[in-house]
């Protein structure tokens, strides 16, 4: 009996896969699902109920936080109110003064900005201000010179009585700070002011007390708070984002906490408006932040606190740091004056990951339980069906050897039961049958392909709608990112005076882009005059280019004008500029740099008024390079530079062009009806055409005048490629592309095989996996510097042998994994 090739089982083989669920494998799928399941259930009721717990627990912490902050504030400002009522009891002068600072310093108390007492009834003010272990007394002058005035104070001071005290807002202050090395040195200092009223009882001298307390000590207890050496850190913290910051009643935040060990780091609002968006600066504190009104959480942090109130927030960030850590807890206190007032609040800020660890460790709890209780259940089933299916899998066993050797004449195993005898009987009668039918589909196919392939395209369809091609420069034909970019570059070069640079391949477009600059600049009722220095030697393009007088030489019998002179006013277009030579490449630079000429025996210069456009298809570097080409005139020229792209670059103007082509053709000829195949237009959309778009037109136009029929075949494109349309055996055009193109057998699925090249197998898992590809994908993955034509072969071969299902074209087209092959891998 014949044997079954490889390809004739494909169907069989799909059958084999879709079905190949063995008893055992039934088992595991209908056991561990639901023991997992319950794993899973039962261990994220436990993650929510731990959670829930964790989450109060880190909330309590966060509230105790802040309120320990908040006490801490509150204490301090005591203390200052304390200093300033203890030292108004004393007969003052500037030695005591001077002396209450100092023991103050000394003894561990607060160390004071500045302490001045302002006279209500002469100019007997005394103002001391400090700076770090110096202390010294201004003068009337020096008072003067402080900014804001301290005088405005009295505004507030003047109505407290005996025994009160004012808290001034936090303000930025500057004040005279002479030494012997710098007499008009100042310091700034932002601060907070202590007043009460003072009296002297020995003289009855009445006036005021200040005490100016710097905020970097109110900053930096809340810097301490944040510390590892915190009064109240109990246990080593880790590294989480945590901060604290102060706001008053009007929602302005006016300083943060920062590292413990930069004391004298000046205040900052940076790391608490992270999350805000809003008002920077306000009049005095550039530093100062306000959030703006829809962040409706802070405001009420804002209300709470004006009503004396604390409280905890669980907050969603707007910026998650690199932990992934989204949720925070904000906890509020407000501060109380000693008077009982409010006069601020302070918030505290903890982004923990507490709660991240927390679900990992339980996840990996989770894998550990799902994992043994696999491996536990699997056994189990596997002991069990190994007694049950043995007998089936001897008759699979079999089934798979009938593809592996080829041999179609059935199944004939010992066997002990009927119902492995019925099975056996129905494969040997499907084998028969798949056989002969797929026979049939096989000549089906080949007879659709070769009229498909025949019949006549309609170009239209294979490129957008007359609407999206713009008109804008009708010479330049085609659509996409490219054109459009040439166009574009086509219209600014047009508009600007500035002479042009062309660089392309051969047979881009380069002189048309020229014409179109000419055409839509202001020079296009002028002459636009073309000359290709490749095509002339030294001295006939020097006289094409500046022209002589009669009598220069012997053959100069009349004047001559030249190319500059003629195109005066207009463009004077340069092709193959690269082939000119020293000495034109000199004249030319003489030219482009004066816009003047002298002709070949003439001693008078003419002015010229030309745009020079100059062209080239080598890169002109490498010339400069090797010293063939001048880098002053290659920087003269390239004012503006326009690629032209190659045709292989731009692959979905294919259709466009040929239909662009065909239509001139067609008229020239008087050849209306015309038309092309589908074979071959998809022969010329996988050359990648050397000769780019003049080589395109020529095939075109010579397959219209030798064609002898009205659609023109593949056979008709003569072009330098393996047509993959005129024979249906693809591996033989396989071969013709690569060397190493040879086929070899690939399993795709148990028991399943198929012929692939080595890139094809290279590929393929990746398919598999992304269930979809393209060309450009395909080559980054086979590598080795494949070819398209061979990448878009190796595609097109997978799609025959109903791997792959192609979708779109062009750049866009895409190959997706077929249906079937796509249930088979995902069961």
């Amino acid at each position: 009996m014949p044997f079954i090739k490889e390809n004739e089982f494909e169907l069989i083989s799909i059958f084999q896969a879709e079905n190949e669920i063995s008893l055992k494998t039934k088992l595991m799928i209908t056991l561990i699902p639901p023991v997992i399941i319950i794993l899973i259930i039962t261990a994220y009721i436990s993650y929510l109920t731990s959670y829930n717990f964790l989450d109060i627990a880190l909330g309590r912490t966060v509230k105790l936080q802040a309120m320990a902050l908040g006490h801490e504030i509150e204490l301090f400002f005591a203390r200052c109110k304390q200093d300033i009522l203890f030292i108004s009891q004393d007969n003052l002068d500037s030695g005591k003064m001077t002396k209450f600072l100092l023991n103050l310093k000394y003894s561990g108390g607060i160390t004071y900005r500045k302490f001045s007492y302002i006279s209500q009834n002469d100019k007997s003010h005394i103002f001391l201000v400090a700076n770090e272990d110096e202390i010294i007394q201004l003068s009337n002058d020096e008072i003067s010179e402080i900014q804001p005035v301290p005088f405005l104070q009295y505004e507030y001071l003047k109505k407290l009585k005996k025994g009160e005290v004012w808290i001034s807002n936090l303000s930025d202050v500057e004040y005279p700070f002479p030494s012997k090395s710098n007499p008009n040195q100042k310091i700034k200092s932002k601060v907070i002011y202590f007043g009460t009223r003072y009296q002297d009882s020995i003289s009855s001298t009445i006036g005021y007390l200040l005490l100016a307390v710097d905020v970097k000590d109110i900053r930096n207890i809340l810097s301490l708070y944040n510390s590892p050496i915190s009064p109240i850190s109990g246990y080593p913290r880790t590294q989480e984002l945590r901060y604290s910051y102060f706001f008053d009643k009007d929602g302005w935040i006016l300083f943060q906490s920062e590292d413990i060990n930069k004391k004298d780091l000046d205040i900052s609002t940076d790391l608490s408006r992270t999350e805000y968006t809003g008002t920077l600066s306000k009049p005095g504190l550039p530093h100062a932040f306000r959030p703006g009104s829809v962040f409706s959480h802070f405001w009420k942090m804002v209300r709470d606190i004006c009503e004396g109130k604390h409280d905890l927030l669980k907050m969603q960030s707007i910026n998650p740091d690199n932990a992934g850590v989204k949720d925070y807890y904000l906890g509020y206190v407000p501060i109380r004056l000693p008077a009982g007032e409010i006069y601020g609040g302070i918030a505290y800020v903890d982004r923990t990951r507490l709660t991240i660890a927390a679900g990992y460790k339980q996840l990996d709890i989770m894998l550990i339980l799902s994992i043994s209780t696999i491996l536990i259940v699997s056994f189990i089933i596997y002991i069990i069906g190994y007694f049950i299916t043995k007998p089936i899998l001897t008759l699979s066993e079999a089934v798979a050897n009938i593809q592996k050797n080829g041999d179609s004449s059935g199944i004939n195993l010992p066997h002990s039961s009927y119902e492995i005898s019925l099975l056996q009987n129905a494969i040997n009668t499907m084998i028969l049958t798949l056989r002969r039918q797929i026979e049939e589909i096989k000549l089906k196919d080949k007879k659709i392909e070769t009229v498909t392939l025949k019949e006549k395209v309609e170009l239209q369809t294979e490129f957008p709608s007359a609407q999206l091609l713009t008109d804008d420069i009708p010479s330049i034909v085609g659509f996409g990112q490219k054109i459009e970019e040439l166009k574009s570059n086509i219209l600014k070069a047009a508009n600007a005076e500035a002479d042009v640079l062309i660089i392309g391949e051969t047979g881009t477009g380069k002189q048309l882009t020229a014409e179109a600059i000419h055409k839509y600049s202001r020079r296009k009722l002028k002459q636009f005059i073309s000359i290709n220095c490749g095509e002339l030697n030294e001295n006939l393009l020097l006289d094409t280019l500046f022209g002589h007088i009669k009598g220069a030489f012997t053959e100069a019998k009349t004047d001559r004008k030249g190319a500059f002179i003629e195109s005066d006013g207009g463009t004077l277009f340069l092709d193959e500029i690269q082939t000119a030579s020293s000495s034109v490449q000199q004249a030319l630079l003489r030219a482009i740099s004066i816009r003047k000429i002298k002709q070949l025996g003439s001693d008078k210069e003419i002015d010229v008024d030309v745009k020079l456009i100059a062209a080239t298809n080598v890169d002109l570097r490498t010339l400069i390079d090797q010293k063939l080409f001048r880098s002053d005139l290659y920087f003269r020229l390239k004012v503006i530079t326009i690629h032209t792209p190659p045709l292989r670059e731009q692959k979905e103007n294919i259709p466009v062009l040929i239909n662009y082509f065909l239509n001139n053709a067609k008229s020239s000829v008087k050849r209306d009806k015309i038309g092309i195949s589908k074979g071959a237009l998809e022969k010329m959309k996988q050359y990648d055409w050397p000769g780019n778009v003049r080589e395109l037109m020529n095939t075109i136009t010579r397959a219209v005048i030798m064609t002898e029929g009205d659609i023109i075949q593949a056979e008709d494109i003569k072009i330098d490629i393996e047509n993959p349309f005129e024979d249906n055996t693809y591996e033989n055009q396989s071969e013709t592309l690569d060397n190493s193109n040879s086929f070899s057998e690939t399993t795709i699925f148990p028991n399943f095989k198929i012929k692939m090249n080595w890139r094809q197998q290279k590929a393929y898992p990746v398919i598999l996996i992304n269930r979809t590809i393209t060309r450009n994908e395909y080559q980054n993955i086979v590598g080795g510097n494949i070819s398209v034509r061979t990448a878009g072969y190796d595609l097109q071969d997978l799609v025959k042998k109903g791997i792959l299902k192609r979708e779109g074209s062009g750049p866009s087209t895409r190959y997706i994994l077929a249906e079937q092959f796509d249930m088979i891998e995902k069961k």
